[in-house]
């Protein structure tokens, strides 16, 4: 059963099963084989049968094509976490035209052809995204092999037509700012002279004979091809753009009641990896365009970054010094994720308040007589503390902020008490989640909510949430476990012989620290930073822990810029 446990964890961390139910997730658990393999071993060669799909976990894969005539192999591309490979034959039976060798250790999901005929029964809907998968793999034969998984096809939707100025335009040049990937948006359909930019090819013809040959010229020199749908395009023009895609991006407005992709099954519509709706003019009324279109551009190239923030109480004021490293750097960050301490701290990242506007926070309780001022107990109850005063302190801050209004992308995490299961909070206040966040059991009041759940601290169920990030489709992962291991020498609560305390609080670390080490596994960049012999409940040396988090960021920021750096397909 653990073994299962873990696969579902795995199978629900990758962007390509993010969308499926909890129990189609347990499906493809239990078909799937997790396979680890050692650096430099072939898994195989170019002309054998194996017919399975490879879906990178951790390591580097080389794919190799033999080269003409000679007996050596060319490499054509270097795949890592998060791609896959083996798709072609997995789908069409044919032997393989790549030899795999991997060039660090690895671990993979594999799923068999004749699995995968048993899995489709289940979850019919699968063949879709397996089709597009396909599509692009037989893309690259009309590369020569090459541009195996970087070439993509996206179609943007202008169902409200007051969208359609020069939002591809806007989207193709902050691809190309920072990913470093050409694209080009190619029109159909489209009667007047040709536009002079050199991002933007227009056609007069809808033939689909043509369609198709324009878009095979660009296959091998653009990672992005986007193409436009309007609303006066014929229906089997929009039609056929649609299927060409890999990805369909629907402009929409709430006033307006034309969808140009209500011909698109609701199963393509619901799975975000292959549809997703933008209402274009709310963004704007909201004056944040340009924040969209960064974002959007990030997420379609595959370049965002992602910080996930552990527990730990006091021990987590590290993540503070790691904020200010970073922050100094003037790196920023696409999506944070955060639990217990790390879903305070990631507020103030993801908000824009940042190091400096948390330092204020920090002196109201930088001395053991102001944090006596936070007590409020609970007699009897369902923790030792009620927490208003804790809120009533963080609300000076956050108050007045909501997720939907934050310049960085915050998931904050949280547990129902009821059914035992990890809640992911991404909308309304963000106070009520950091609360609902930082609610240790036993120690704090549990959290009631306005659709009648109870909610305590997520660190129960993640204390270290690297998989929100990874089911959103964030690649790239830093990750931070402020929680001690059994080697680390941690002080004893002797503050008003409170050491229930420390026998809830030091409990409950004990084992996620375990967890978030399995957690860690999944991270690019891992910070493990620990203060000797100091505890949870130390919040008045702040400016230990912080020190100590600005110089471990410091030391590993070589690893944390090459998250960043733009490598050119």
């Amino acid at each position: 059963m653990k073994d299962l446990e873990g696969k579902i964890h795995l199978v629900a961390s990758l962007p390509l099963f993010r969308t499926l139910s909890k129990k189609e997730q347990h499906w493809v658990a239990e078909t799937v084989q997790i396979v680890e393999k050692e650096r430099n071993e072939i898994l195989f060669r170019s002309g054998d049968s194996e017919k399975s799909l490879y879906l990178i976990l951790s390591g580097t894969v080389e794919l190799q094509i033999p080269k003409g005539g000679e007996a050596k192999n060319e490499e054509i591309e270097t795949l890592k976490k998060g791609q896959y490979f083996g798709i072609q034959s997995l789908l069409t039976g044919e032997k393989n035209h790549q030899t795999a060798i991997t060039l660090t250790e690895s671990r993979f999901l594999v799923l068999h052809q004749k699995d995968f005929q048993l899995l489709l029964k289940k979850i019919p809907y699968l063949s879709i995204i397996f089709s597009k998968m396909l599509t692009k793999s037989l893309r690259s034969d009309l590369l020569g092999g090459r541009e195996y998984f970087h070439n993509s096809v996206v179609c943007l939707v202008h169902s409200d037509p007051r969208t359609r100025s020069d939002y591809a335009l806007h989207l193709v040049t902050s691809i190309e700012k920072e990913s470093g990937k050409k694209a080009i948006i190619l029109q159909f359909n489209q009667k007047g002279r040709e536009i002079e930019n050199p991002n933007i090819k227009r056609y007069k013809f809808q033939a689909m004979d043509k369609i198709k040959e324009a878009l095979a010229r660009h296959y091998a020199d653009y990672a992005f091809i986007f193409l436009e749908v309007f609303p006066e395009d014929p229906e089997s023009l929009s039609r056929l753009l649609l299927e060409e895609a890999d990805y369909v991006e629907n402009l929409i407005s709430t006033d307006k009641d034309k969808n140009l992709c209500s011909q698109m099954s609701s199963h393509a519509k619901e799975n975000e990896t292959l549809y997703h709706e933008t209402n274009i003019l709310q963004v704007i009324e909201h004056g944040k365009y340009d924040i969209h279109i960064r974002r959007k551009s990030r997420e379609l190239s595959g370049v965002q970054v992602g910080l996930a923030l552990g527990g730990g109480a006091a021990l987590g004021l590290t993540q503070v010094g790691i904020m200010k490293a970073l922050e100094e750097e003037g790196i920023q960050l696409d999506m944070i994720a955060g639990t217990s301490i790390g879903a305070v701290i990631g507020a103030f990242f993801a908000s824009g308040l940042g190091y400096k506007g948390i330092l204020p926070l920090l002196e109201e309780i930088d001395s053991i007589f102001k944090m006596l001022k936070l007590v409020d107990l609970s007699f009897p109850g369902q923790g030792l503390l009620h927490g208003k005063n804790v809120r009533n302190l963080l609300e000076k801050y956050l108050g007045d902020l909501y997720f939907e209004d934050l310049p960085t992308k915050l998931r904050l995490i949280s547990c129902d008490i009821t059914t035992r299961q990890e809640i992911v909070l991404s909308e309304g206040k963000v106070l009520d989640a950091v609360m609902a966040s930082v609610s240790i059991p036993g120690v704090f009041v549990p959290q009631p909510q306005e659709n009648g759940k109870i909610y305590v601290d997520g660190g129960i169920v993640n204390p270290l949430p690297v998989s929100p990030l990874t089911q959103e489709g964030i690649q790239r992962i830093i990750a931070v476990n402020s929680m001690p291991s059994s080697k680390d020498e941690m002080k004893t609560n002797k503050l008003l012989n409170l050491n229930v305390l420390d026998i809830i609080v030091n409990s409950l670390y004990s084992l996620q620290y375990r967890i978030g080490k399995y957690s860690a596994q999944e991270a690019d960049v891992y910070l493990n930073p620990i203060l000797p012999n100091s505890n949870w409940f130390e919040f008045w040396r702040s400016s230990e822990f912080i020190e100590l988090g600005e110089r471990v960021t410091k030391q590993a920021m070589p690893e944390i810029k090459a998250l960043f750096s733009n490598q050119k397909h």
